[in-house]
């Protein structure tokens, strides 16, 4: 059986001690040879490849690039751009498949590699697997490579950024003068995008953590650390103000008062804005099992059904598709619209979320006070990958779990989960009461540490 080198969201790791040169090169050599033996048409396989502004980008992009490129297939490298911009590129210019580097919002020590198929969309489970065993398999890759002048080419088209910004500027139709707006771009892939896009729409921006280093993405900023945006926001008395994380998938706004507004309030506002237009199919959205009750209840009271689905966006896209739906998204900000872009988009969400804004004559504290949220809590605990990977099968601790839930039942529920994309086990915990919930946090994150810590 091969190795198991993809997680929930392409493949992820520390960068330089998980993703190796080695790795990676080997990674680029085995999509190589599949794009190749794949394709339908004469040619070779082009790819659309982009990076957030972590230091290990650079490297990363460099070993990937030479296995590809070993491999007869041409790059065109669009420098840091959003994920979304890179799916969004992949399928406007027609590429065989679209590469992002980047760890989204985790910290900058990590970084990461998503792989998109011609259509946009994250790779099929069974196509990974088949990338997997050609790793397992060096000898046969090389054989396959090309030498001499026939190798792939790599290009610098990173003026491809305005076929994005014109798509982001076609999905509004209203003017976005006279709002003052405040951005926090996490020193991330944004940084340039943000701040065009809301420009070329006529808003009044004050941007923020858009001085992007390689090692401060995601540090005490963007989505993930919204205090200094709150901040912000009242010194300049904004309207309101929006974070993206690190690949800019993902949009957390702060409300003029400097109140967080997050991904369930996002959608509950934008859901209702399409509704309204007659545009929401079937009057339904999809949310995670993280998104909280009382935003169920208030969708409810507008007639929106919410359909839930396992933490992770490929999850969310599943119900999606599933049910026919064209709004889904979590509570962390990752909103999906698929009538306009195959993966989570920060920016666009932002776009429509200040569209709703506009439509409805209010402030986004106003559009948000009827949405009564049930106290919730979460908490973190580190554990080795070993451990991580075990978790469920140990009875003392899901024992314990079980019993909890029995205890909060008609209370409140209990969420515990391992993390898609680091080593941590996840406790969630919603209750009518805050003292409820301060009171099974405790207790269930104490046990995890006792069992796996």
């Amino acid at each position: 059986m091969a190795r198991k080198y993809f997680g929930t969201d392409g493949m992820r790791g520390e960068a330089n001690k998980d993703l190796t040169i080695d790795l990676v090169g080997n990674l680029g050599l085995a999509l190589g040879y599949y794009l190749k033996k794949h394709r339908k048409k004469a040619g070779k396989p082009r790819i659309i490849l982009g990076t957030d502004t972590r230091i290990s980008g650079y490297m990363i992009r460099s070993a990937l690039s030479a296995g590809l490129n070993s491999m007869g297939v041409h790059i065109d490298f669009v420098g840091v751009l959003p994920t979304p911009g890179v799916c969004y590129l992949t399928r406007k210019l027609k590429a065989d498949a679209g590469i992002m580097i980047s760890a989204s919002h985790n910290p900058v020590k990590d970084n990461g590699i998503k792989i998109f198929s011609s259509n946009g969309y994250k790779l099929p489970d069974n196509v990974e697997e088949e990338i997997e065993a050609l790793m397992e398999d060096r000898e046969k890759l090389l054989k396959h490579q090309i030498a001499g002048d026939d190798l792939g080419r790599f290009k610098y088209v990173e003026d491809d950024m305005r076929i994005y910004l014109d798509f982001l500027a076609s999905t509004v139709k209203t003017s976005f003068k006279g709002l003052k707006i405040v951005i926090d771009a996490a020193n991330g892939a944004a940084y340039r995008v943000a701040s065009k896009i809301y420009q070329k729409l006529g808003a009044d921006i004050i941007v923020i953590n858009n001085i992007p280093n390689g090692k401060n993405i995601n540090v005490n900023c963007g989505s993930t650390h919204p205090e200094l945006l709150q901040e912000v926001v009242k010194v300049y008395k904004a309207d309101l103000g929006l974070a993206f994380d690190g690949d800019a998938d993902r949009l957390i706004a702060v409300d003029h008062e400097g109140n967080v507004i997050n991904g369930d309030l996002v959608i509950a506002i934008i859901a209702r804005y399409f509704k309204k237009r007659g545009l929401l199919n079937d009057n339904k959205v999809v949310t995670t099992v993280l998104s909280n009750m009382g935003f169920e209840k208030y969708l409810d009271e507008q007639g929106i059904g919410l359909i839930r689905a396992n933490v992770g966006d490929r999850y969310v896209l599943e119900k999606m598709k599933e049910y026919g739906l064209n709004i889904g998204g979590e509570q962390s900000g990752h909103i999906l619209m698929l009538d306009y872009n195959t993966t989570g988009d920060g920016v666009l969400s932002s776009i429509q979320l200040v569209s709703a804004i506009l439509e409805s004559g209010k402030t986004l504290n106003e559009l948000v006070k009827d949405i009564k949220l049930w106290p919730q809590d979460s908490k973190n605990i580190m554990v080795s990958k070993e451990k991580k990977a075990t978790w469920e099968t140990n009875k003392e601790l899901m024992d314990f779990i079980r019993e909890k839930q029995k205890e909060i039942a008609g209370k409140g529920r209990i969420l515990v989960r391992a993390s898609g994309t680091e080593s941590l086990i996840r406790v969630m915990v919603e209750a009518e009461k805050q003292e409820i919930v301060d009171k099974y946090i405790k207790e269930l994150a104490k046990k995890v540490e006792e069992v796996l810590g």
